[in-house]
């Protein structure tokens, strides 16, 4: 069995990025724990968990700032985040060396569809953990979008250099589609958000397909290499 963590920084980043990933991997047998750092919020953590077990995922919620604007660790300390990750994984799974495989936001320049702080953490506390071998899975995997066009609108699309993409037919887009919809909901009845929704900006946020890269990474089936 494959031992595969997702290590995310929002309530609905899982299912935007890699949920056609993780559903169609799990149906082959693969044991997915999925980890949210920014879920403070009631109504966000409650979709992320019920997104998790809708996936078949095991789902840990930590209560991190969610902060769009500033630098990454301008809100929340770096020493904080990496020890309350560790801790929630070793607490889930008992040993974090039985994870095979991490799945994470990219930390370069470019993100997903530009850089977020948020995303930028999440990928930075993997590469601590696994730089002090805390984690020690095969490999890493990031997550490779880019944005097609400039703001206010953000659609995305896997990168062209992304070394394996995952193809989703009409019924996993749409199944995608409909927890990507029951997000913005989410969003819109945040009074925190003043009725605003960032995924209306997104203008289409199920990419497909879906993009990962990695150092020297291999994939199997039914992730398809681009190299």
């Amino acid at each position: 069995m494959t031992n595969a963590l997702a290590v995310v920084a929002h309530f609905d980043d899982a299912i935007i990025w890699t949920g056609g990933a993780i559903r169609k991997t799990r149906a082959l047998g693969w044991d997915w724990t999925i980890l949210c750092t920014c879920a403070a919020e009631e109504g966000r953590r409650a979709y992320f968990l019920e997104s998790c077990d809708a996936l078949g995922a095991h789902g840990l919620a930590l209560e991190f700032v969610d902060h769009p604007d500033g630098g990454p660790f301008s809100r929340n300390g770096r020493d904080a985040l990496s020890d309350a990750v560790r801790e929630a994984i070793h607490a889930a799974s008992g040993s974090e060396r039985r994870i095979d495989r991490v799945f994470t936001h990219n930390p370069d320049a470019e993100g997903e569809y530009g850089p977020h702080p948020n995303h930028t953490e999440a990928a930075l506390v993997v590469s601590d953990l696994v730089a002090k071998r805390i984690l020690r899975p095969s490999c890493v995997v990031h997550f490779a979008y880019r944005r097609l066009y400039g703001a206010p609108e953000a659609a995305t699309a896997a990168r062209i250099d992304a070394s394996h993409v995952l193809q989703l037919d009409y019924d996993e887009l749409a199944w995608k589609a409909a927890w990507c919809a029951r997000a913005r909901d989410v969003e819109l009845r945040d009074p925190t958000l003043g009725r605003v929704s960032w995924l209306e900006k997104l203008a289409w946020p199920c990419p497909n397909p879906e993009g990962f890269s990695g150092q020297a990474l291999v994939l199997p089936p039914p992730f398809a290499g681009r190299r």
